[in-house]
């Protein structure tokens, strides 16, 4: 009788700090520019990557005292290696005098389903899966009359409207590994296995959703973060998909298999029994050189545990699934040599035993720690 026992463990990583420094730089013109950073986490001090200079991001803007007027209306700010700015495409804009001017940003440029206002970024009805791309908004630059230097991402050096970017979506990613595949009891009977992966993939996986985003704060002067859904959650519009990954593939110890390739992933919450992997495993067990079993089956475990019931926004998850066989002399504990049968229903024959080993890593952490047996 065959058994398999499965182990997730979940661990935090989380991303590092780096320093804010305010005031304005010399000999800027009035013209208005911006200042990037991407992938930050949310307490202070500021620190991030930097945004590519080959991407374009989004721009809305609002004059104080104006009511239902942009300063600037969907407007894509893209970089100027000649000046080394980062500006609206199209047009130049400069500083009004006697008033300031409020922005909001978003990545990636003419996102659909997004709507942006003064106090609000609603994203509606949005097939993540689909796109594939991240998903970042910015921070809220509130009450700017000039171009500043507010924001540090120790590379650039950009000086203008500080535009923080916050990632939207979470990320996954499954990893497979084969621990050993020989062992050598006590009693001199070798075990060697051979394990094929025929097919992984993840199921029960929202893949549509909404969110909308409000400002934690009011202040008239500053950079000013946005709330996050209830849960850091969107909320799911649409029926589950199933994801595959990893085909026909042998593995052997020592090396990592991408069991699915990294995802972004609607912020959702873990469900016992819906979002689940699953592993098509093919297992060939000798025992002292002889064929001793051959199996192919498959496995499937929940995501879900109760430590970590959502995937998070701004947060990347690694599931590390260890594949350890155990040893067992079958047969009652007799060992297994040429020539001897084999009962397959034999309720002492063992031949795997399955461990997740996942991890949280990257861009914001979350930890915490949790195990699941099946």
């Amino acid at each position: 009788m065959k058994k398999f026992i499965v182990f997730l463990s979940i661990a935090a990583v989380a991303v590092s700090c780096s320093k804010v420094v305010t005031g304005s730089k010399d000999g800027v013109s009035n013209e208005v520019s911006f200042q990037t950073v991407a992938g930050l986490q949310t307490k202070a001090p500021i620190t991030g990557t930097v945004f590519p200079t080959s991407e374009t991001f989004s721009t809305y803007a609002w004059a104080e005292g104006t009511v239902g007027e942009y300063f600037m209306e969907n407007q894509t700010i893209a970089y100027v290696a000649a000046e080394n700015l980062w500006k609206p495409q199209g047009s130049t804009f400069y500083w009004p005098k006697n008033t300031t001017v409020d922005f909001v940003s978003y990545y990636p440029t003419g996102l659909s389903g997004i709507t942006v206002e003064k106090d609000k970024i609603k994203y509606s009805n949005i097939d993540v899966n689909a796109l594939q791309q991240d998903i970042m908004y910015a921070d809220k630059a509130a009450g700017f009359s000039d171009n500043v230097d507010l924001v540090d991402d120790s590379v650039s050096g950009f000086t203008g409207v500080p535009t923080i970017f916050r990632h939207a979506l979470a990320k996954v990613k499954f990893i497979v590994e084969l621990t050993y595949n020989h062992k050598e009891e006590t009693d001199g009977t070798k075990t060697d296995w051979t394990v094929k992966i025929n097919s992984a993939k993840i199921s029960g996986v929202n893949t549509t959703g909404s969110a909308v985003l409000t400002l934690a704060s009011t202040p008239t002067v500053g950079v000013i973060g946005w709330e996050k859904p209830a849960g850091n959650i969107w909320t799911p519009e649409t029926a589950t998909t199933e994801i595959s990954g990893l085909a026909d593939t042998d593995v052997t110890p020592g090396t990592d298999y991408i069991a699915v390739n990294e995802l972004y992933v609607l912020p959702q919450n873990l469900v016992a029994g819906q979002q689940k992997v699953t592993l098509n495993l093919t297992i060939k067990t000798k025992r002292n050189g002889a064929d001793f079993l051959n199996e192919t089956f498959d496995k499937t475990a929940d995501i879900f545990v109760s430590t970590l019931p959502a995937w998070e926004m701004n947060h990347i998850y690694t599931y590390r699934i260890k594949l350890t066989p155990t040893a067992s002399n079958g047969n009652g504990g007799d060992p297994i040599g040429p020539g001897t049968t084999i009962d397959p229903n034999d309720p002492n024959l063992t031949d795997a035993v399955i461990t997740f080993d996942p991890a949280v890593d990257g861009w914001e952490g979350v930890g915490v720690e949790a195990v699941l047996s099946l």
